[in-house]
This record gives structure tokens, C-alpha cells and sequence, in this order.
């Protein structure tokens, strides 16, 4: 884990109620218990990301707004492709897929790949504040080069999502009893 991002796993785990607590001790019943808290854990997590997003995405709109009032035209269709790769990304890390951890599922998912979706997912907050830190221009002419770094990354982004999904399909690609 990187070093300042937040245990969001031992979060989920240390709020525990007494129902939860309960449920880790009822035979069958404690796997569900822990990949559902882990589960939750990814979603806070890529909520989170998704926050560190939004906030690249102001910073972006704020200085679009900034060269129109400034007369600066030349720019708007370099930061208006940043603006729409930001988005893209946002929508697809917030809205893809998860692991299920259903009590009785056809598909069986354990806490090591759930743990590893999660371990996928920290790596996007490191990544999400490179893009929210380029997206804080210092003055016109930083802009094309500032762009140009947050579409690499932005890029970089999608690349290791995609090695994220597979893993995802992966998980939902193996039927209850089929080993890996």
C-alpha cells in the first residue's frame, strides 16, 4: 500500500457491528461475511479515486473557464480531449464491474482474488493523484506540455485497468469446483 493512502480494510473490518461479528463465527457463513466487507472496502475505495477525479476534472473546467475569460482560445480543444479522457476513466473505474461474494454463488470468488481486485483498485488512487496534480496549471504555455502528461498517464490509466479486468473476468470465467 502506498504510504499516506488510508487502510480502508481495516476500516471496514474494525466498524464491524455486533450482526457482522456474529456472522464470522456461524460456520459457511464467515468466507461471505469477509469477501462482502472486503468488497465494500474496494467500492469506498474507488469512490475515493473517484473523488481525486472529480477534483482533476474541476481544476480542468476552472482553468477552461479562466482562457475564455482571458481570450485564450487556442487551448480549449487541448484541455476539452483532457476533460473528456478524465471523464471516461472516472465513469469506468466507478461503474465497471466488482467481485460478487454471494453466500451461495455459482461462481465461486475467495478472498485472495477479491484482495487482489482490491490491490488493482489502491494502485488507481496513487494514479488518480498524478492526474489531479497535473491538471493544476501554472500558466498558458504550461498547458500543452501539463496535457500531453495527463493523457499519458490518463493512458497509463487504462492500460492497467484493462490488466484489472481480465482479472476481473477471471474470477467470473472459473465455475464452483473447477480449480485454478
Amino acid at each position: 500500500m502506498a504510504v499516506g493512502n488510508p487502510d480502508i480494510k481495516s476500516a471496514v473490518v474494525t466498524s464491524r457491528g455486533l450482526l457482522k461479528k456474529i456472522q464470522l463465527v456461524i460456520p459457511g457463513y464467515s468466507g461471505y461475511r469477509k469477501l462482502e466487507d472486503l468488497r465494500v472496502a474496494d467500492e469506498l475505495l474507488r469512490k475515493q479515486i473517484s473523488v481525486v477525479l472529480q477534483r482533476a476534472l474541476n481544476s480542468l473546467q476552472s482553468e477552461r473557464s479562466n482562457l475564455v475569460n482571458q481570450n485564450e482560445f487556442s487551448k480549449l480543444t487541448l484541455i476539452g480531449s483532457g476533460i473528456s479522457k478524465v471523464q471516461q476513466f472516472q465513469g469506468e473505474l466507478l461503474h465497471s464491474q466488482q467481485g460478487y461474494s454471494g453466500i451461495s454463488s455459482s461462481i465461486r470468488v475467495d478472498e485472495s482474488k477479491l484482495g487482489t481486485l482490491y490491490d488493482y483498485d489502491l494502485k488507481f488512487l496513487d494514479i488518480s493523484s498524478r492526474i489531479d496534480q497535473m491538471a493544476d496549471f501554472t500558466s498558458v504555455q504550461d498547458i500543452s506540455d501539463r496535457i500531453t502528461k495527463l493523457s499519458d498517464e490518463v493512458n497509463n490509466a487504462k492500460s492497467a485497468w484493462e490488466a484489472r479486468l481480465l482479472a476481473v473476468e477471471k474470477i467470473f470465467l472459473v465455475p464452483d469446483g473447477d480449480k485454478q
